[in-house]
């Protein structure tokens, strides 16, 4: 029985024998302890290759016999030691093992039959189709990892002159080339991007959506925009990028690597990688949008079937919601680095008072897009602010809630304010009206404070029984318009808005003036004043001949499901 040891093996001495570890794995072989000294002197032919016949040569006892047999068929049940004679195929020539060592290292400490792989390697045909370091240093890896036969095509044509087993696409902004011909079908792919601030490997197979994964991309450079610390510098990222899909056929053509195919993303001046998963194409959750196609591409008819499932942060079975902490958790798909459609802001970090302030950039337009929301916490304001990046993503009339009542009756109040606030004139709210002691504490803080003087405006809406009121300083700026299902409720969420955007800075200010109707008091509405305005919405005379309209967001084409609702909703 011949065996070799796998690189990567360490042995040390250990009370009760010898503790090996080897890829991740340890274990500790049982004996005395002279059983170290004997492994550690034996090392050499262990590396190389033997026997138990010569290591009984070189020991010069026949009475060590029975002693290595059990330690080497121990470590070769561990699959410490390679069986040289259960292999399917010889070793390389010493000038070809000297020639691709590392590679050769590498299968021996992880393939079953490292030789029969090697040759797979030998044999093989791969087409670099591209320019630039990345598909420059893809070619030179290939070759040095023993793929004889790798040819380059800067053009980026050549992919079906002759059958290859595996490509590499290589997509570089300095390097623009024809868009490649799609290799036959059956070849292995392996695709780059080696773009201005990131680089991308991938290896979709047929479940990605090819669609989704140009949109990976792209989502990917969007994260690292206004980020001086993530762009990785060119054109080492490229190269990198080059090596990493060298390495991506290594694996797809030994069959060493079977974890589910990911997206490798390189980012930072220390290029760094982040491993993402590759996006498919939605079984059920209908078309995907790519980033920055209108809203109204996908979505139902909220009026022609039931919610299904809902997504994450539905409210408990009495009816309550998850507070904010909750919410945030279950929305985290929405923030993840590479993959969400949004990011939450880093330039609000420090504690606010009165209020908290929040800022998201959106992320799936030509353009980051920011927006701010507010709340009596961090976590507060971070869920309102992922609601207004939601309705954003959503369009024009786009809404966001917690449930799907809250969306589409946030959706609604916000096209009947517009309404109201073009066709109604406002009445005077005075301090009486007020008719809270936080409301009047809030215009206290905003006239002694933030040294605003303000005037309310009152305005009821026959349909829904609910009322908007507006807060205007006195250079006719409107500070915030606000929903109540009373006039207090709506006095008291339009001065807590302005209060918030008194106390942001001029940039976060302009983010709130944005937005011409707000709904802050929506989310933390009863689930029966909600179902209530709904059902007043799809009854009263006023609205009987108009139908509202909702069709949701049911997937981002990176991140997955929306764990929140949103989409357009409009009374048509």
């Amino acid at each position: 029985m011949r065996v070799k040891l796998r690189p990567g093996t360490h042995f040390a001495p250990v009370q009760q024998g010898v503790y090996v570890t080897r890829g991740g794995e340890s274990f500790v072989l049982a004996g005395p302890p002279v059983l170290y000294t004997v492994l550690d002197s034996r090392l050499a032919e262990l590396t190389d290759g033997t026997d138990v016949d010569a290591l009984v040569a070189a020991f010069g006892n026949e009475s060590a016999r029975p002693v290595l047999d059990r330690v080497l068929r121990a470590l070769l049940d561990r699959d410490v030691l390679l069986d040289l004679d259960a292999l399917t195929t010889p070793a390389p020539d010493p000038a070809t093992a000297a020639r691709h060592a590392e590679t050769l290292a590498y299968l021996e400490a992880h393939s079953p039959d490292p030789y029969r792989d090697f040759a797979r390697l030998r044999a093989a045909k791969v087409r670099v189709l591209g320019g630039g370091p990345a598909a420059e240093t893809a070619a030179r890896s290939l070759r040095r990892h023993g793929v004889t036969d790798t040819t380059v095509s800067a053009d980026g044509t050549g992919a079906s002159e002759a059958a290859a087993d595996w490509t590499v696409l290589v997509t570089d902004h300095e390097h623009p080339s024809d868009p490649p011909a799609l290799p036959p079908p059956g070849t292995r792919t392996v695709t780059v991007h080696a773009g201005p601030r990131v680089a991308v490997v991938a290896e979709p197979d047929d479940t990605t959506d090819p669609a989704a994964l140009r949109a990976a991309v792209r989502r990917a450079e969007a994260w690292t925009a206004d980020d001086p610390e993530a762009p990785a510098p060119r054109p080492l990222g490229a190269v990198l990028a080059g090596a990493l899909a060298a390495r991506a056929v290594l694996a797809g053509l030994t069959g060493i690597d079977p974890a589910p195919r990911r997206a490798t993303v390189i980012h930072g001046h220390q290029l760094r990688t982040a491993r993402i998963p590759l996006p498919e194409t939605p079984a059920a959750a209908g078309p995907a949008v790519e980033d920055g196609a209108p809203a109204e591409a996908v979505g139902r008819d909220a009026d022609a079937a039931a919610a299904t499932g809902g997504p994450a942060g539905a409210p408990t079975e009495d009816g309550e919601l998850p507070g904010a902490q909750d919410l945030l958790a279950a929305w985290a798909p929405l923030t993840a680095r590479w993959t969400g459609p949004m990011r939450l802001g880093r330039d609000l970090d420090l504690d606010q008072l009165p209020f908290a302030l929040e800022t998201v950039d959106l992320l799936t337009g030509p353009a980051p897009v920011r927006v701010a929301g507010w709340g009596t916490d961090r976590g507060a304001a971070g869920v309102a602010a992922l609601l207004a990046a939601a309705r954003r993503m959503a369009g024009p009339e786009g809404a966001a809630g917690t449930t799907e009542e809250r969306w589409l009756l946030d959706g609604a109040l916000r096209q009947l304010g517009t309404e109201l606030l073009l066709d109604r004139p406002g009445e005077p709210l005075g301090w009486d009206g007020l008719g809270s002691t936080e409301g009047r504490t809030l215009l206290g803080l905003l006239e002694s404070w933030f040294g605003r003087t303000v005037e309310l405006a009152h305005r009821r809406c026959p349909v829904l029984d609910w009322s908007l009121v507006t807060v205007t300083e006195q250079d006719g700026t409107v500070a915030a318009t606000e929903w109540g299902d009373t006039p207090a409720a709506a006095a008291r969420a339009a001065l807590t808005t302005a209060v918030a955007r008194a106390q942001a800075d001029p940039e976060v200010r302009a983010l709130f003036a944005e937005r011409p109707v707000g709904t802050g008091t929506l989310e933390n509405c009863p689930a029966a004043t909600v179902r209530s305005a709904l059902d007043r919405l799809r009854t009263a005379p006023a609205t009987r001949s108009r139908t509202l309209r909702a069709r949701r967001l049911t997937h981002d084409p990176v991140a997955g499901p929306l764990p929140l609702h949103c989409g357009p909703v409009r009374l048509a």
